[in-house]
C-alpha cells in the first residue's frame, strides 16, 4: 500500500503566497478620517468668504438705493428706503443719509460682517457710501 504524498497548497485566487502579507483593507478609512478635518476646515472658509462677499454686495446695493431715493424724494425718506433694502439677517447695520458739501446727497451704510464660526477675532465692518448730484 503506497500513500500519496500531501497535495500542494492551491494558490490564492490573486496569484499570491498564503501566507503573505494582508491586504490593504481598512487603509481608505484612515485616509478618509485623516482628511476629513481638512475638508470641513475648507468648507467652513468657504462659507466664511461666501458670506463676507453677500455682506459686502448687500451694504453697496442698499447705499445706492438710499442715495437714489434720497436724489428723488430726500435724505429723510431715503433712510428708510436704504433699511429695508437690507435683509433681515443684517439687523446691526447703520444706515445715514445727507447732503455732500457740494450739494448733492449720500447715503452710507455701515455693516457689521456677520460671523459663523467665531474662531478667533474675524469682527470687521463693511461700510458703503453713495453721493449723488441732485
Amino acid at each position: 500500500m503506497s500513500v500519496d504524498p500531501p497535495a500542494p497548497a492551491r494558490p490564492r485566487p490573486d496569484g499570491r503566497n498564503r501566507w503573505a502579507r494582508r491586504d490593504d483593507r481598512g487603509s481608505q478609512i484612515l485616509e478618509f478620517a485623516t482628511y476629513l478635518p481638512l475638508f470641513l476646515l475648507m468648507a467652513v472658509i468657504t462659507l466664511e468668504v461666501f458670506i463676507s462677499f453677500v455682506a459686502v454686495e448687500q451694504a453697496e446695493n442698499a447705499a445706492r438705493i438710499g442715495a437714489r431715493v434720497a436724489e428723488q424724494q430726500g435724505p429723510a425718506t431715503a433712510l428708510s428706503a436704504a433699511e429695508g433694502a437690507l435683509p433681515t439677517w443684517m439687523g446691526a447695520a447703520r444706515v445715514s443719509t445727507g447732503y455732500t458739501e457740494d450739494g448733492g446727497v449720500f447715503s452710507e451704510v455701515s455693516i457689521g460682517v456677520p460671523v459663523v464660526f467665531t474662531i478667533a477675532a474675524l469682527d470687521y465692518t463693511v461700510v458703503r457710501r453713495v453721493e449723488m448730484a441732485v
